[in-house]
Parts: C-alpha cells; sequence; structure tokens
C-alpha cells in the first residue's frame, strides 16, 4: 500500500476517533488532528485513556461498516475547497462583472455561495481523495502522550 493511501485510511480513522472525542470531552477548548503514513496525532486537553479508547472504538466502529466516521465537517479539506472555491468564484465574479461596484458586487455574491457550496463539495473532496473508511487491516499499535508546554499532543501509530 502506498503512502497516499496509508495516510488517507490514518486520516479517516484519526476523524474518527475526534468526532468520538468531541461527544465526550467539553467543547471549551480546541482539538484538531494530523495524518500521517504511520498513523495520527490528536491535539487537545485530553487524556491518553481518552484518546485510546475513542481510536479503538472508533477503529471498531469503522470496521464493522460505520464508513460515516471517516467524514468531518470540520476537516482542514473543506477549508483548503472554501477558500479555493472563494477565490476562484470572486475572481472570476469581479472579471465577468467588470471593474467597479457591480463587478465587487458580483464577487461578494459568488464567495458567499462558494463558502455554501464549501460544505458539500468538501465532504465529497473527503470521500474521494483525503479520507478513506477502509481500516479492515488496520490496527492501533499504542497511545503516546507528548506535552509542548500548555499543548497535549497524542501520537496514535498504526499499522496494515
Amino acid at each position: 500500500m502506498n503512502i497516499w493511501e496509508r495516510t488517507k485510511r490514518n486520516h479517516g480513522l484519526e476523524h474518527g476517533a475526534i468526532s468520538l472525542l468531541l461527544n465526550r470531552v467539553p467543547h471549551d477548548q480546541p482539538m484538531g488532528g494530523y495524518s500521517i503514513p504511520a498513523g495520527f496525532f490528536v491535539v487537545g486537553n485530553v487524556t491518553t485513556e481518552q484518546v485510546r479508547d475513542c481510536s479503538h472504538e472508533a477503529l471498531m466502529r469503522m470496521q464493522a461498516g460505520e464508513a460515516d466516521l471517516a467524514i468531518s465537517p470540520f476537516c482542514g479539506t473543506n477549508i483548503v475547497v472554501g477558500a479555493a472555491l472563494a477565490t476562484v468564484g470572486t475572481l472570476v465574479g469581479y472579471r465577468l462583472g467588470g471593474s467597479g461596484m457591480r463587478g465587487v458586487n458580483r464577487a461578494f455574491t459568488n464567495a458567499a455561495l462558494a463558502m455554501v457550496a464549501s460544505r458539500p463539495v468538501g465532504r465529497s473532496v473527503q470521500q474521494k481523495y483525503t479520507t478513506s473508511a477502509d481500516v479492515a487491516m488496520m490496527r492501533i499499535v499504542d497511545v503516546t502522550h507528548y506535552q509542548l508546554g500548555k499543548v497535549n499532543i497524542h501520537w496514535v501509530p498504526t499499522r496494515f
């Protein structure tokens, strides 16, 4: 399996784990994740036990067929898709609307429409290109905690 496919699968499992964590911890602290071919990181004010439990539960649920856990409305893919759509929409709107207020109005309208479209388009991009729910042969090796100042980081290595 190539490194992109391993990263997509880890990204999907990361989403599943963070989704479960968000349902179990207070929402007053930000939380995020980052996936690479060897596993994923969880950054946030959570315990190692919570990360371990949620990661294993997400893996079991995804292996049982809950593919939707791999898709997150909070994913950075959605932000990138939204920014790209808004940029293109703004440039096209201004260019086609001409200079002056007509172009500015079209640019703003296109940017607003792009932001509305970014959620379903971002979800589709996640499903096709940046995440995978195919975790059938995956296992979690361990969960390791690191502290950088006040920032809690958990490393969740995986094997296929």
